[in-house]
């Protein structure tokens, strides 16, 4: 009786959601084909699990088109109405979801300028390290959207595939979460062998995966806790995702963590930096018991550091470390083209 309840309630709120506010624009395929010329490979920017990603300009606008792959493609009715219900939870820290084109399952996100958080993090295109202030503000910034997401009624959204690659910024190095519901608009099948995908495949992205997932085969949103974690280790280490927490813990028994932080950032505070780490650290456990709140727990503490960063003295500059200002403003411009990310 109480299942059926809440199925009715889940199933009155959607239809609410999607019956009020329609905010996004349908566009039909020759829009789509204009805008991508004919889904040139010129203009492919990425290829994820769900298909590839495509630049483009609609409405003179740049954007990113996302195009599901063909049996990613749900009944048009369904994946009309989950469009609605994803256009309708909006954050300022999520990617914007613009438009969609039902009939071919494209999707039409803004455009993000500055990449993702993984190709700043590595420096692709030769782009200044970011300051450790920008990274304390990041670390929060995807926290606050996380905690939005996992607050979603009727039923909390489980992002998951949270990890640096999925993380873009904007022209103002805004943090967006992308992604987000996308395992919505797809049969349950081909969402759980995406999933799947990522644990067999050779590009490293299991290491953001829940090992209790990997039990259980259920996903909650302790999942996306572990994968924050996995990702909060990189944000100040700028290293790869495999063993990451294992080589951190290890390095803070034997007092050599200031060893592990990026070296791109030469003024590190190392007190807070620890801080940082051992929150992270907390979030990667293998049980997802043990892994903090999100909201009681996680968000405060990246909040503290991200206050810290803002009132410190800020004679360096703030997005950028200080041994990057005096690179030019050109090498930050040809590292924005790098848009591997909108892909994954």
């Amino acid at each position: 009786m109480k299942a059926r309840r809440e199925a009715e309630q889940k199933d009155r709120a959607l239809s609410a959601m999607t019956h009020n506010d329609v905010r996004y624009r349908k566009y039909n395929i020759e829009e789509i084909e204009k805008a991508t010329e004919d889904f040139s490979q010129s203009m492919k920017i990425g290829e994820g699990g769900y298909g590839p990603v495509y630049k483009g300009i609609l409405d003179h606008t740049p954007v990113a088109i996302k195009v599901l792959r063909p049996d990613a493609a749900q009944g048009r009715k369904q994946f009309q109405q989950e469009v609605e219900v994803l256009s309708c939870i909006r954050h300022p820290n999520m990617v914007l979801l613009l438009g969609a084109c039902p009939e071919y399952g494209c999707l039409v996100y803004e455009f993000m300028n500055n990449g993702s958080l993984e190709d700043r993090l590595f420096r692709r295109g030769n782009s200044p390290p970011l300051s450790w202030r920008r990274r304390f503000q990041i670390a929060a910034e995807i926290a606050t959207a996380l905690l939005f997401l996992h607050q979603t009624k009727p039923e909390p959204l489980v992002h998951r595939d949270l990890k640096p690659a999925n993380i873009l910024l904007d022209r103002n190095f805004v943090t967006k979460i992308s992604d987000v519901g996308l395992a919505r608009l797809v049969p349950p099948s081909v969402a759980d062998s995406v999933t799947q995908y990522h644990l067999t495949s050779a590009a490293g992205t299991f290491c953001y995966i829940d090992p209790e997932y990997q039990q259980t085969g259920k996903l909650t949103t302790k999942s996306d806790i572990y994968s924050l974690g996995i990702m909060l280790l990189q944000i100040i280490t700028a290293k790869p995702p495999m063993g990451i927490a294992h080589h951190v813990q290890r390095a803070i028994q034997r007092d050599t963590f200031a060893e592990l932080l990026d070296p791109s950032v030469t003024d590190w505070p190392f007190d807070e930096a620890l801080a940082f780490a051992k929150l992270s650290l907390k979030c990667a456990e293998l049980r997802k018991k043990d892994r903090p709140d999100l909201g009681t727990v996680i968000l405060p503490e990246l909040n503290r550091l991200r206050e810290l960063g803002r009132t410190s003295d800020a004679s360096t500059s703030y997005g950028y470390s200080s041994s990057s200002q005096s690179q030019s403003h050109a090498s930050r411009d040809s590292a924005s083209s790098t848009h591997d990310s909108q892909g994954n």
